[in-house]
């Protein structure tokens, strides 16, 4: 008896060890660093990202590639800084680029690996059809896709069953998506939910986006028990303008924007809870996290770090996140090594057992041992800055050190800005500019920083 209770545990341990992981990204969309409980909110309360922070790992000094959202995600996805992909500047409906279908993102790695992917909420990464999420990988998308202060565009097709809000008919829809180049301060904020390319509703009621996120993600999670899954979960808000359900609002000291993350968090909940119904939990890699700092009057806040949406200060990249995966990762830590959205593509590789793609330059770092505790260091010691939609460089973070040109977005100003160096271990809001008392390092810095560019072009 002893003998076959030691085999079947072997075969047991040995299934466990081989069952594939499933991936989940949370990212919502213009959250401030400080906007959690765990980040050091004290008006706006999230318990359930607080668990996942507290039986997960903290991380500190995690960057977006972008104080933006289209070269944010894009990166995210890939692995690849926005001015290797091209995607350096924000797309509208009227925009006729996107994400060329030659990069390779998480979902086309995994699905390739036999998993199933589906990304709800947010795209951004181009809404002419060969752009879009199911030529990315993606076996099917629910969701919006662009910012939710855009309008509809006439490339997408039309649901049999279309459901119409507002009053709208399907004759003014119609003439919405011809007219939205010409009309499109009339149309602002007037979007389509669809499912795949096809409209399924117009214009969608804002209001409800988190909560039919949430039940569709539930709802694919459900039907995943047994199969390897992808989630890509973009959630569309605090993106402005701010819509909650009318009976969460007020329901926090934070205002609309903090009922919008508590609502948010009530989301994270209903995931966490279906993993764990499903026996999928321990066994899901999980991130949450911002695709770029906090917008200007929004309500959000960075906390102690200077800047935000925008920005090229720290917080406008610096962005909460938060990681767990229990197999592999002890929880309960906090990481103040340097991270990025950038290292997602070759961590979700490594943890998937995926090979990535040789004919292309990535610029992130596998963080599986780092995770681990397996080393001490992080493998990421630097990170380049990049003006929002310009692509052009700004700075660089060296270590503790952090060099850059200006920082501030709106450059049109007759503001005249000069090159800064911050110690970033010893001031955090970069309020102190060591240029002077450090000229060497600046010097060492700046001219990092414009040899990585001129390489990119040849990559």
């Amino acid at each position: 008896m002893s003998k076959f209770l030691t085999l079947l545990f072997i075969l047991l341990t040995t299934l466990v060890a081989e069952q594939k992981p499933n991936f989940i990204i949370i990212l919502t969309d213009d959250q401030g660093y400080a906007d959690l409980s765990c980040f050091g909110s004290e008006t706006i309360k999230t318990p359930h990202i607080d668990s996942l922070a507290k039986s997960g790992i903290k991380l500190t000094s995690f960057y977006s590639a972008s104080s933006v959202c289209t070269p944010s995600r894009a990166a995210l996805l890939t692995g690849r800084m926005p001015k290797r992909t091209g995607m350096t500047n924000v797309l509208f409906p009227r925009s006729k680029n996107g994400l060329n279908p030659e990069e390779v993102t998480i979902a086309e790695m995994l699905k390739n690996k036999g998993y199933d992917t589906a990304l709800i909420g947010k795209w951004h990464l181009g809404h002419q059809k060969k752009f879009m999420p199911m030529n990315h990988g993606f076996d099917y998308f629910y969701g919006m896709p662009y910012s939710n202060d855009m309008s509809i565009s006439k490339e997408f097709e039309i649901s049999s069953d279309l459901i119409l809000n507002d009053g709208c008919t399907r004759e003014e829809m119609e003439n919405d998506r011809k007219n939205y180049i010409a009309q499109y301060k009339k149309l602002k904020n007037k979007m389509p939910m669809l499912r795949g390319n096809t409209i399924i509703e117009y214009p969608v009621d804002q209001r409800t986006i988190t909560r039919k996120y949430t039940d569709e993600a539930v709802k694919f999670i459900k039907a995943k028990k047994d199969k390897p899954f992808f989630l890509y979960l973009a959630h569309t808000m605090p993106h402005k303008p701010l819509f909650v359900e009318d009976d969460r609002k007020g329901t926090s000291k934070g205002g609309i924007y903090g009922d919008i993350i508590e609502h948010i968090d009530w989301s994270v909940g209903e995931v966490i809870k279906t993993l764990k119904a499903n026996g999928n939990f321990e066994n899901t890699f999980i991130l949450y996290t911002s695709d770029n700092g906090c917008d200007y009057n929004a309500g959000g806040s960075s906390g102690p770090l200077k800047g935000r949406k925008f920005n090229t200060w720290e917080g406008g990249q610096r962005v909460p996140a938060i990681i767990s995966y229990p197999p592999k990762f002890d929880g309960g830590k906090t990481i103040e090594g340097m991270t990025s959205s950038l290292d997602i593509f070759q961590t979700v590789a490594n943890l998937s057992s995926t090979e990535i793609p040789t004919d292309r330059v990535y610029d992130g770092y596998n963080l599986t041992d780092y995770l681990k505790g397996k080393v001490e260091v992080s493998p990421r010691n630097e990170f380049y800055y990049y003006y929002a939609n310009s692509g052009s460089i700004d700075g660089v973070r060296v270590g503790d050190w952090k060099y850059i040109l200006r920082g501030n977005f709106f450059f049109r100003t007759k503001q005249k800005f000069k090159p800064r160096l911050f110690n970033l271990k010893d001031d955090i809001g970069e309020t102190t500019n060591l240029i002077n008392q450090f000229p060497e390092k600046a010097r060492e810095l700046k001219k990092m920083m414009e040899e990585f560019d001129k390489s990119i072009l040849n990559n």
